[in-house]
């Protein structure tokens, strides 16, 4: 073989080698190429998938927002309901506490001026038996009604501690003064009392200590309802 042949062999061979790299780095740049289209693909699929999760997410952040809003109203509106209903309950209450003080002087009064003029009539050998029996009849059924009275309010009203002393001592007094009108009105019937003694002194000076101690439960009771809420819902002291 020729020197001329040889070259031209290897010439042809180099060619061939040349082609079979280049046909690989072709095929090599193919298969890159098919990767990146499939990482594209994939990477679009991603962003699609977080674009959707994200509007997803700002949808459920919207509705969200809109829950706590109406929630937040919702909320708003039933402290309004129960500050209401707490003003409208404590309005009652403090008519009902004023309706019931009201109540337990007034049958205080009474039972005091009852027991005043069965006083007046036992002393007063001039008052007819028929009104000295008129008058305790008086007397009685307005102690009644005092003392039904007096336990229902404070049933209802729970009253301060002090207005509750107030009512005890009234009541203690009272019930003195009423067992010495009993035994006052026996006296006058079988005809054994006297001017001055010692029976009519205490039934006079218990009706003087239960006209003081009706004084003192009228002011501690004004008293109790004197606030800045109703300044007239005071009740007058005893004259």
């Amino acid at each position: 073989m020729s020197w001329e042949q040889l070259v031209t062999w290897i010439a042809a061979g180099l060619a061939v080698v040349a082609v079979g790299i280049a046909g690989w780095q072709l095929w090599l740049a193919r298969r890159e190429a098919r990767a990146a289209v499939q990482r594209s693909e994939a990477m679009r699929r991603l962003v699609a998938a977080s674009e959707a999760h994200s509007e997803k997410a700002t949808k459920a952040a919207q509705n969200a927002r809109a829950q706590a809003e109406r929630a937040w109203e919702q909320i708003k509106l039933a402290q309004a309901q129960l500050d209401e209903a707490r003003q409208e309950r404590r309005a009652s209450t403090q008519t009902e506490q004023w309706e019931w003080a009201y109540a337990v002087t007034t049958s205080a009064r009474e039972l005091v001026d009852s027991s005043q003029e069965l006083i007046r009539t036992a002393l007063d050998a001039q008052v007819a038996p028929h009104y000295r029996v008129a008058a305790d009849r008086h007397y009685r059924q307005t102690a009644q009604r005092w003392q039904e009275t007096v336990i229902k309010a404070v049933a209802r009203t729970s009253p301060p501690l002090e207005t509750q002393q107030q009512i005890v001592k009234f009541v203690d007094v009272h019930q003195r003064l009423h067992g010495q009108l009993g035994v006052l009105l026996r006296a006058v019937e079988t005809d054994t009392l006297s001017e001055g003694d010692a029976l009519s002194r205490q039934v006079l000076g218990l009706r003087q200590e239960l006209n003081s101690v009706h004084r003192h439960l009228q002011r501690t009771i004004s008293a109790s309802l004197s606030t800045p809420d109703t300044p007239t819902q005071q009740i007058a002291p005893a004259k």
